[in-house]
């Protein structure tokens, strides 16, 4: 029973080590690669946990040694490790999948799929939310991986690493598509605000602020359409009577100007004579 204790941690030791170095080769290609940060500090804790319980382990074993089993020469050798294949998703597939805004993982579904089958590249869509992100290998996983992940943290067993990804292939020429991507386009929904799987109900976008005064500004904006379509006001049709100037030169050619006789005569008043109230005189 010892033995196999050790084996699985010695297992999982081999697990979290080969995760550190694909991280590592992550970081080589994007050193501001936040999420590959966080899984390699993340990893090299579990394996400074793993080795102590590995030292523990020998050191319980040793104490209490059960006499080895008789060794016997027709004995079949042990069967080669199989290699670990990695987990590929299909379009439509319902996966986990880390946010890259808050570095938790929500449920998502699996929109396009391309790269290689060593190296794919996912497109994901999250569930009740609407948003879309793309999702390297390293950030998606099956959905009974996280029921399992609970239950461990609800009880005190020790907790089980996941399934390590393969390191990727150095390629000078970036991703490699093996095949066209398949869009689903019934997917795609209106972009929310994403929130965690347990936090209840969905929390819709905010609706954006209405403006004051926006009929105001349609009317004025008609009017200045208006304006540019017709032109300004033309004045009504018809000369306008100019006003005649009193400086104006008398139209006598020979006329002086600033001479006495030069213009017209002056005006004369009209004598007032006092009205005859009597009967008119009688014509011959």
């Amino acid at each position: 029973m010892g033995n196999n204790t050790l084996d699985k941690l010695q297992e999982e030791l081999a697990e979290c080590e080969g995760n550190i170095k694909t991280c590592d080769e992550m970081l080589a290609l994007e050193p501001e690669d936040e999420s590959a940060k966080e899984t390699k500090s993340m990893m090299e804790d579990m394996v400074k946990d793993l080795k102590q319980q590995i030292t523990a382990e020998k050191a319980k074993q040793s104490s209490a040694a059960p006499p080895p089993p008789p060794s016997s020469e027709d004995a079949p050798p042990p069967p080669p490790d199989e290699p670990q294949q990695p987990t590929i998703f299909n379009v439509k597939d319902t996966v986990m999948a880390k946010y890259s805004e808050d570095k938790q993982w929500y449920q998502a579904t699996i929109v396009t799929r391309t790269g290689s089958q060593a190296d794919p590249v996912y497109t994901v869509t999250f569930k009740g939310y609407g948003n879309t992100e793309t999702k390297r290998k390293y950030e998606i996983r099956p959905v009974h991986v996280e029921s399992k992940k609970r239950k461990a943290d609800a009880s005190p067993a020790v907790s089980v690493p996941q399934t390590p990804a393969p390191p990727m292939p150095a390629t000078g020429g970036g991703h490699i598509i093996s095949a066209a991507p398949a869009v689903d386009t019934s997917l795609v929904r209106e972009k929310r605000e994403p929130s965690k799987v347990s936090d209840g109900p969905t929390r819709m976008a905010p609706e954006p602020k209405k403006l004051k005064g926006n009929r105001a500004l349609e009317k004025g904006k008609a009017s200045w359409n208006d304006w540019q379509k017709s032109g300004p006001k033309k004045p009504a049709t018809g000369a306008v009577k100019k006003k005649e100037s009193m400086f104006k030169t008398p139209d006598n050619p020979n006329a002086r100007v600033g001479f006495t006789g030069s213009g017209k005569a002056m005006t004369k008043d009209q004598t007032r004579s006092k009205w005859n109230y009597g009967p008119a005189p009688e014509e011959d």
